[in-house]
């Protein structure tokens, strides 16, 4: 991929990823998805195929940023400006759901207002605080990459599957040191592997066909992962774990899976104009998405606001499904489309008065 400006493929995907991170959040916070050793119903077995099409989007959002990060010139504004970005959510939104006397934050501790201050510290968004510490450390990431040749690079990246993602693919008990996916080592991982891409492709992934029939075949691995270990579970046997860690980020199909989806978007074109630049558009704000949605506030209360109880048990849970997670999205556009215009009007005010600071000490 060459140029500074945006592609459209990729922000498309960038839109995708998000989306499916919504879906994931109204399945598993919403408690659409009952566990399959409890509840081995059609409807719930789908819903573990719906999670099973989305469980990659983390990942391949992580890659996306690692792709473009390596030959990106690397800049404190950036990390400036997501600080701001983030309080502005971490901060604001609590205070209007208090406000409205909306969901639980009239009974919130100190705890919870200390993490509502100090959001990457304490984890408020598990994502942003692994991704800021992995922007941290891209300038040493990058300039080590371009020193490795490709079989160093590839080994590299095989040290850290043996430590982050294949042994809890197929080791059935928990591991000591297993987080899930959800920190900056498996994000310094997924760098690794975004980078090797970058500069060296992978050659099974050689077609759009190709990829995407890979992406498919690991997300039916998934969940046929689940089912399985569901069915065993069942029988008396313990493999709820098994089932369970197919779903995690590290796991290696998932790592499969969002690598297929990246290069399958790769090799979609959209033409310069009207669409690409509404794709281009829209795709800026997709971070807002994630901010407003799993705030502290509202994460485990609007799949309820938007009455998730009254389908939950039926098939209508598909369209109250695809209609809430497109509400939400929606939504999070809308909100960091304001948020956006708020800081431009900030900024510009601040540069008059200190322009003209500047123009009375001339004088």
């Amino acid at each position: 991929m060459k140029g500074k400006a945006r592609q459209a493929n990729i922000e498309l995907l960038r839109i995708v990823v998000m989306v499916m991170v919504v879906v994931l959040h109204y399945l598993v916070k919403g408690g659409a998805a009952i566990s399959l050793a409890e509840n081995f119903t059609v409807i719930n077995v789908m819903l573990w195929l719906v999670k099973a099409l989305c469980i990659a989007a983390v990942n391949v959002y992580v890659l996306i940023s690692g792709y473009f990060l390596l030959e990106a010139k690397w800049k404190t504004s950036r990390l400036v400006n997501l600080w701001f970005q983030v309080m502005f959510y971490s901060i604001g939104v609590p205070l209007v759901c208090f406000f409205l006397e909306a969901g639980e934050v009239k009974q919130w501790g100190v705890y919870d207002w200390i993490n509502v201050l100090f959001p990457v510290q304490m984890e408020h968004y598990w994502f942003i605080t692994a991704y800021v510490v992995l922007y941290l450390l891209v300038p040493v990431l990058s300039a080590g990459v371009k020193q490795l040749s490709k079989t160093q690079h590839k080994w590299l990246i095989a040290g850290l599957l043996l430590v982050f993602s294949i042994p809890k693919t197929v080791i059935p008990i928990g591991i000591p040191t297993d987080r899930y996916g959800y920190d900056f080592g498996w994000f310094i991982c997924l760098f690794l592997i975004a980078s090797y891409i970058r500069l060296y492709g992978i050659p099974v992934f050689k077609r759009k066909r190709v990829s995407f029939a890979i992406y498919l075949v690991a997300v039916f691995g998934i969940w046929g992962i689940s089912i399985v270990c569901a069915l065993l579970s069942r029988k008396g046997l313990s493999f709820t774990h098994m089932m369970d860690m197919a779903y995690c980020y590290n796991h290696l199909l998932v790592l499969v899976a969002a690598v297929a989806l990246f290069y399958t978007f790769q090799y979609i074109r959209i033409p310069q104009g009207v669409v690409s630049n509404i794709i281009c558009k829209i795709s800026s704000y997709t971070l807002g998405v994630y901010l407003l949605h799993e705030n502290l506030a509202v994460r485990s209360q609007w799949q309820y606001w938007a009455g998730i109880e009254s389908v939950r048990d039926g098939v209508g849970i598909f369209a109250h499904m695809l209609v809430t997670v497109i509400a939400v999205f929606i939504a999070g556009v809308i909100v960091d489309c304001v948020r956006d215009c708020i800081f431009k009007a900030v900024i510009q005010a601040w540069e008059k008065i200190f322009a003209g600071k500047i123009a009375e000490n001339k004088i």
